[in-house]
């Protein structure tokens, strides 16, 4: 093998590397966008599945202004909490936004139905659709302009 072979190798994987790193950094923000909204989506699920459980009502609190999530029991005092990550915003949807978004959980598991909107910077949307008849979440991609 010759230095001009291996310079050419280089250029060549160099080439490559450029041409496929900008696709892999938005595969990534998409990534962290879906694995958010399925967390929020198995926090409603945990959430539920407690209420019903336990014949106790649980309560899930979001917060968009500090992206937090909570997850907690006003009787026992049980109380689990995370922050979404950074770049991702989370909306019900309502004009204005509340400041608190509460979803209750009674112990009979019926819930009201809801939507749960998470977005990032690039504008991904995925929606977590509780649903009345069910009671557990769904996570869909949902095309930009759709809302």
């Amino acid at each position: 093998m010759t230095l001009l072979e291996l310079v050419i190798v280089l250029a060549i994987l160099g080439l490559t590397v450029s041409i496929v790193a900008p696709r892999f950094g938005n595969w990534s923000e998409e990534w962290t966008l879906r694995s958010a909204a399925e967390r929020v989506a198995q926090t409603v699920r945990y959430a539920r599945t407690r209420a019903l459980f336990e014949q106790s009502y649980y309560v899930v609190e979001i917060e968009p202004s500090t992206h937090g999530v909570r997850v907690f029991n006003p009787a026992s005092g049980f109380s689990r909490a995370y922050v979404l990550p950074r770049g991702v915003t989370i909306d019900d949807g309502e004009n204005p936004m509340p400041s608190v978004v509460r979803i209750l959980f009674p112990p009979s598991g019926v819930v009201e139905e809801r939507n749960l909107w998470l977005s990032d910077r690039r504008r991904s949307t995925y929606k977590v659709h509780v649903s009345f008849l069910i009671g557990n979440p769904v996570v869909e991609a949902v095309k930009q302009g759709s809302r």
